[in-house]
């Protein structure tokens, strides 16, 4: 590891000691005394690498706020730590592959590795020695730090008074006003400058001294011998006071070690007669040196400028930390084991027996021994619910034991009998009392401590099972593994293999192991795992089945894990696993109950299970509580119609959603739901512009009352934005509650509600888990599910040219195009379809085509032209679609798209060419003039068959008051009468179609105002430009005309800009 480190390099030396930790632990039982004494050593270097993983993570500045000579000293100590670290991991990879065999330490040859382990513990002592010490500069540095903020800036507040004060008395000499002062008194007035550095501080917030409260575990002559001038002396400790690994235990848990000596270190003597302190944190010392340091750094780092008030929300930060390091070191509370419930000797024999038999396959630390204790806790009261179920007149408050053997209240006593046994027996045997320091072992001891006395005091003792009953329960610690129960990671670089699944043994029962996730329900259950050919029944509920729902996400998820976290199957659990099965039933019989258990096929993707319930009650709680969540949530599935087809198009899970007021676009109220469940659906009928959709919003199914709520949404007009974050989409659009009041001309009210694209009066807010998710979202909203022809960009935003069909009542197939548009911090789209016989101007110049005669769809609303409003119990919704007619204007930046754009609404063809012409006419040229039509200016195209060699030439001229504005014609390649003339295209006689509309699909003019003048036959002139030639090219329309015609696309790298045609036109 390089010098200059950072937060990644800590969490990265902090994960290899835990890991190093928990495998050397594993083999540690049987190891010779100089091993044993090394993971000793190596479980205090990696608690205090976690705190410092700690100070770090809670403190963005805790790096940054160390200056440049301390944060040497603590990467030196890094530094050198995972050097010893990863020398320590090459030995245990050496040897991994002999961890589950027999004679283990003979396999190391011993005598030969002793030296190297004997210098690895000592070197891990040194850098735990140096650490410490460290980090407990560190931590005097930050109360002496804020300390000296704390004097000047109530020494700036003073200066700021006496400033005003001045100024006042200044006021006073100048204006006959009497003025009234008061100075307010601060807490800071009271501080006693002269104490020790640190002291007043903390007696000011707290009226006591914090930094005596660690000394309860140092000795007076270790206290008094920390000096400058003899540093080997720093931190000494009195082994009477129960120290150990930085643990202060109480007198209960106290355990003699002997002395221990610390190992050669650079800044100590040989010098080893005093015990080596080994703390999480040292005490505070008074060492000058860094007083001095610590007050320098104060000042370097900018406390100059900051206010009282900054500094006190300092100083409340540090003591906060403080009080929750101190929290960590307070000794383990444990529970005494009463001694009306304890097993007898052959029941703890039976008990090791079992432990030994397993232990010799494999090695477990604290935690995987904290959950086996859980896991029989649990089963314990699996039991007693199973016997309320046959005794309903039992009452909890008490439990009296049946005479009868296969009681399911004898065997919980027996499966409680395992916990406790393995509590004060294994967990709390002296090699597990520093793990069980740690937070989350800590959390897991606790509540299985109190959980095994909260169910044993439902015993009576006079109630207790006899021990020939005893014996006949299931004894084992260990449930039985089928064949395909084992899941280890195949990972070469993970050092253990499996045992990570068991996170969802937990005392809590709403508890799943995760900040994230909470346990909706949890049984017992039987299963048979993988193929028929390799299934065997178990008969002794060995399984845990739960549901539960995570942060997030809205649907339950069902899980199946084994006692032994070799097997962690879990999926989400759908609709469909509610259907009645009719598989037969379990050859395994619930005897406790008297009935066959249903079989329950569970398919978890790689692995399939069938699972049976010994208790009828579980399977209908296991089964009720997805279905009521699914019977409220059900307005979401796909609707079965008979007209129309309804599907999904866009299923995501939200974090929060959030109705808003659409006026301010603020939270309507201060519900705020969480997890939630947003679903798009479309409704498509057999006329593809009567395409509806609707959104519908559900809540988790971990909320008591599950609710769902369904909007109609438009397929346009429907606003978008991002709010500033990728994760977070605000929506607004309308719906068709418009209230429009008219009146009939007899006085009488006339009530319709419309819908209004232009006034929204719905809105809402979504965070989503990711940007993805959001980014998706708004792709579906402001874009059809249907696959687009073309699309192009235009203005930081998209558009989209689709293929609509009607099936009935006429088929038909025609264009529409959607143009996504942005105002402000909003995006929207806006759809229009576009038929077969259209008309549009094509305007080169200002790059704009403009659509005169499109159609869109208006949606009207169940209330329409009443003389009453509607009731309360039926609100108005939305009906159906109405078309309407409108026209559109759509922009481009290029000329390629705006070609492009046009040849994907024709059936077949490519616009090759392009441009304004002076004038267009079918009149014969004359000896006596040169035939110029007076309609004015036309625009000519080209199109060219995809696929073949036809050409159709189109013109429309720009004089809205000419009727017949389309003229149409097929042209020859090659066709041109006279390319002589520089600025006139001539063609020679052909049939033309003239008409107020263009056919799209065929390129041929329709409608005409005239039916008799629709077609007829005659030449055609078209002139390009009256300027005078150009010098070096000629006239550039014309030689890209007649290029065009002859199929030679190079001519066309000639073509002017739009401005060069403005000009020319001016």
């Amino acid at each position: 590891m390089a010098l200059n480190w950072g937060v990644t390099d800590v969490l990265a030396v902090t994960k290899l000691a835990w890991d190093l930790y928990n495998n050397c632990y594993l083999v540690a039982r049987e190891a010779p005394e100089e091993f044993r004494q090394l993971v000793y050593e190596l479980a205090a270097l990696q608690g205090v690498l976690r705190s410092l993983r700690d100070d770090i993570n809670s403190d963005k500045s805790f790096l940054q706020r160390l200056g440049d000579e301390r944060k040497q000293t603590l990467d030196r100590c890094v530094v050198n730590c995972f050097d010893t670290l990863k020398k320590l991991q090459g030995l245990v990879y050496k040897y991994r592959e002999l961890q589950n065999g027999e004679n283990l330490w003979k396999k190391l040859k011993w005598i030969g590795k002793q030296s190297e382990i004997s210098n690895l513990k000592s070197k891990i002592m040194a850098h735990t020695y140096h650490l410490n010490l460290c980090m407990t500069s560190i931590g005097n540095s930050s109360l002496n730090r804020i300390e000296d903020s704390l004097i000047m800036a109530v020494k700036r507040q003073e200066e700021k008074e006496e400033e005003s004060e001045a100024c006042e008395d200044e006021l006073d000499e100048t204006t006959p006003l009497t003025k009234v002062r008061s100075v307010p008194t601060t807490q800071a007035d009271s501080v006693n400058w002269e104490s020790p550095p640190g002291s007043s501080l903390r007696r000011m917030v707290t009226g006591t001294t914090l930094v005596d409260q660690p000394r309860r575990n140092v000795s007076p002559e270790s206290s008094s011998s920390i000096s400058e001038e003899d540093p080997r002396k720093l931190g000494t400790f009195s082994h009477g006071q129960g120290f150990r690994m930085g643990f202060p235990l109480s007198d209960r848990t106290r355990i003699d070690q002997g002395s221990r000596k610390l190992p050669p270190s650079p800044r100590a003597s040989e010098d080893h007669s005093t015990e080596s302190p080994r703390p999480r944190r040292f005490p505070s010392t008074s060492d000058k040196s860094i007083d001095k340091a610590n007050r320098s750094l104060g000042t370097e780092n900018g406390c100059k400028e900051k206010d009282l008030i900054d500094v006190v929300a300092d100083m409340k930060g540090e003591l906060s930390k403080i009080r929750q390091k101190e929290q960590l070191q307070r000794p383990l509370r444990i529970l005494r084991q009463g001694k009306d419930h304890q097993p007898d000797d052959d029941l703890k024999r039976e008990f090791q027996q079992s432990v030994e038999d397993e232990l010799r396959i494999r090695r477990l630390i604290t935690r995987d021994w904290l959950r086996v204790a859980t896991w029989w806790l649990l089963k314990a009261r699996f039991n007693l619910e199973a016997f309320e179920t046959l005794e309903p007149t039992n009452n909890r408050a008490s439990i009296t034991i049946s005479s009868h053997g296969e009681s399911p209240a004898n065997q919980a006593y027996v499966n409680l009998l395992k916990a406790s046994w393995i509590l004060h027996t294994i967990i709390l045997n002296e090699d597990n009392i520093a793990s069980l320091q740690m937070d989350e072992n800590r959390k897991l001891f606790y509540n299985l401590s109190d959980g095994i006395s909260h169910e044993f005091s439902l015993y009576k003792p006079v109630d207790t099972p006899d021990k020939e009953m005893l014996m006949k329960q299931n004894c084992d610690i260990w449930e039985l593994l089928q064949p395909e129960e084992e899941n280890y990671d195949d990972d070469e670089n993970e050092l253990l293999p499996g045992l990570k699944n068991g996170r969802w043994i937990t005392v809590d029962p709403a508890d799943a192991g995760e900040e994230d996730e909470k346990v909706l329900f949890r049984t017992f259950v039987n299963a048979a795992i993988g193929g028929k050919t390799k299934r065997i029944w178990s008969n002794s509920s060995p399984y845990m089945v739960l549901l539960s729902i995570k942060d997030g996400e809205s649907e339950p998820q069902v899980t199946l894990s084994n006692q032994s976290g070799t097997l962690g199957l879990s999926r989400a659990f759908t609709s469909e696993d509610l259907q009645d099965f009719d598989e037969p039933t379990s050859p395994f019989t619930a005897s406790q109950l008297g009935t066959p258990s249903k079989i329950i096929p569970l398919d978890f993707g790689r692995m399939t299970v069938a699972v049976a319930f010994t208790n009828e009650n579980d399977l209908h709680e296991l089964m009720r509580i997805p279905r009521d969540y699914f019977n409220a949530v059900k307005r979401r599935e796909p609707r079965q119609l008979s007209r129309a087809t309804e599907t999904l198009i866009f299923k995501r899970s939200v974090e929060i959603f959030e109705m808003l007021n659409v006026s301010t676009m603020k939270p309507d109220s201060r519900e705020k739901f969480k997890s939630c469940d947003l679903r798009v659906l479309e409704t498509t009928t057999k006329e593809g512009w009567r395409t509806t959709r609707r959104l519908v919003v559900s809540s988790s199914a971990g909320e008591k009352k599950p609710w769902c709520k369904e909007f109609f949404l438009p397929l346009s007009r429907v606003q978008i934005s991002c709010d500033g974050l990728t994760r977070k989409v605000l929506v607004k659009w309308s719906d068709c509650t418009h209230e429009k009041v008219t009146t009939d001309g007899n006085y009488n009210n006339i009530y319709s509600y419309v819908y209004d694209d232009s006034n929204p009066n719905i809105a809402m807010s979504f965070q989503f888990r990711n940007s993805v998710d959001a980014a998706d979202f708004r792709t579906r909203v402001l874009q059809l599910s249907l696959t687009d022809v073309f699309t192009w960009s235009a203005n930081s935003n998209s558009h989209f040219v689709y293929d609509i069909y009607d099936s009935d009542p006429n088929p038909k197939h025609y264009k529409a195009f959607q143009l996504v548009r942005s105002s402000f911090e909003w995006t929207y789209s806006e759809l229009f379809f576009m038929y077969r016989d259209t008309d549009y101007r094509y305007d080169r110049v200002a790059s704009i085509i403009h659509f005169p005669l499109l159609y869109y769809t208006d949606y009207i609303s169940t209330h329409t032209d009443k003389l009453y409003k509607p009731s309360v119990d039926a609100p108005p919704q939305f009906s159906h679609c109405d078309k309407r007619v409108g026209n559109a204007s759509v922009e481009f930046q290029d000329e390629p798209n705006r070609m492009a754009f046009l040849s994907s609404l024709t059936g077949g063809y490519e616009l090759i060419f392009s441009r304004r012409a002076h004038y267009v006419t079918t009149k014969p040229p004359s000896r006596f003039g040169k035939g110029k039509s007076n309609k004015g200016q036309a625009e000519v195209q080209l199109w060219s068959r995809k696929g073949g060699n036809s050409i159709r030439l189109v013109t429309r001229w720009w004089d809205e008051r000419v009727g017949d504005k389309w003229m149409s014609r097929s042209v020859e390649r090659g066709g041109l009468d006279d390319k002589k003339d520089s600025n006139r295209a001539r063609l020679p006689k052909a049939e033309l179609d003239r008409g107020r509309k263009i056919d799209m699909a065929n390129l041929v003019a329709r409608d005409p105002k005239e039916k008799t003048e629709g077609s007829r036959t005659a030449p055609l002139t078209i002139a390009f430009d009256s300027a005078p030639t150009d010098v070096l090219f000629g006239n550039i329309d014309q030689e890209e005309f007649a290029a065009a015609l002859d199929g030679n696309p190079l001519a066309l790298n000639k073509a002017r800009s739009p401005f060069d045609d403005l000009m020319t036109f001016e």
